[in-house]
């Protein structure tokens, strides 16, 4: 109860008996007998029936006359088919004198802001994971981030919905882990800098990150570097060689005991051989011979 109550005030207590159908959707219950149990803090109890204002809104009027720390509980009964089931609600309430005040032991120190998320699937890393490094980052925002990349390799290996995250390789995992604080990093700029200095005495190590045409795990600096070299490996693993299969060649039964080539389509002689050119018995030089050395039809 939200308001002072003193002794010897009146108090009506209400309750409404609700319950979650298979939709989600709250539906009233019809309660039969309701029973009102209210117990003191040293154990003492009250017994009593409240008053039925319709089938699922009971009240019951409580004139305390002590004041202490009350729990009110109330007991519906309703029958589903042959069986008795009941419905057990319970609250406190705080009562007050001139003299002696009663209130919550727990209360809210400060604003406490509470984050509802809907069902984030597929998850293939542990949030957990990436907030050591950004600590500044909420679990929700992680885990969002790690799910559009879940997404990402679930279309690209085709993996089932049952798929969570145990079956994959190191370098999936770490793909993700890589891209997630890359993305982080353009908020909270911890995924490192393109130049790292280390000073010790007139020691000094300087670690540039220097114009390169690939990026490998050899020279990435960043988690952005890292995740495109990880990604390549991802997308080279995935390619594999084509069959080769060489130029259409003529079959034997398009080829004359002359040496001619013919154009399975037209019928026609490609190339002619050097009877058909210069007779019986002769051949032409390698320097006089007219066919081009191309591959071209006498029509291209």
């Amino acid at each position: 109860m939200s308001e002072n109550i003193v002794v010897n005030d009146s108090v009506k207590i209400t309750v409404k008996f609700r319950d979650i159908d298979i939709n989600g959707d709250e539906v009233a219950i019809t309660v039969n007998t309701v029973e009102v149990l209210i117990k003191r803090s040293n154990g003492t109890t009250l017994l009593s029936t409240a008053q039925s204002v319709n089938a699922s809104f009971y009240d019951y009027v409580f004139t305390p006359t002590i004041a202490d720390t009350y729990t009110v509980t109330f007991t519906g009964k309703y029958i589903v088919g042959v069986i008795e089931k009941i419905i057990v609600v319970e609250q406190k309430l705080y009562v007050s004198s001139v003299s002696v005040e009663y209130q919550p032991t727990i209360t809210l120190g400060s604003d406490e802001t509470i984050t509802f998320a809907s069902e984030i699937t597929p998850l293939y890393l542990d949030p957990e994971s990436i907030l050591s490094y950004f600590p500044d980052a909420s679990l929700l925002e992680i885990a969002e981030i790690i799910n559009n990349y879940s997404l990402e390799i679930k279309n690209m290996y085709t993996l089932s919905d049952a798929e969570d995250g145990t079956g994959l390789s190191f370098t999936i995992l770490e793909y993700i882990k890589a891209a997630t604080a890359c993305e982080l990093s353009r908020t909270y700029g911890y995924g490192g800098n393109d130049e790292v200095t280390l000073s010790l005495g007139d020691f000094s190590v300087a670690n540039r990150t220097q114009p390169r045409n690939s990026i490998t795990r050899d020279n990435a600096t960043t988690w952005c570097q890292i995740a495109a070299a990880l990604r390549k490996e991802m997308l080279a693993s995935r390619v594999g060689p084509k069959s080769m299969q060489p130029k259409g060649l003529p079959s034997l039964a398009n080829i004359g005991t002359s040496g001619k080539t013919y154009d399975p389509d037209t019928g026609v002689p490609i190339y002619l051989s050097d009877r058909d050119l210069y007779g019986p018995g002769k051949r032409a030089s390698n320097a006089s011979d007219p066919m081009p050395k191309r591959g071209f039809k006498r029509y291209d």
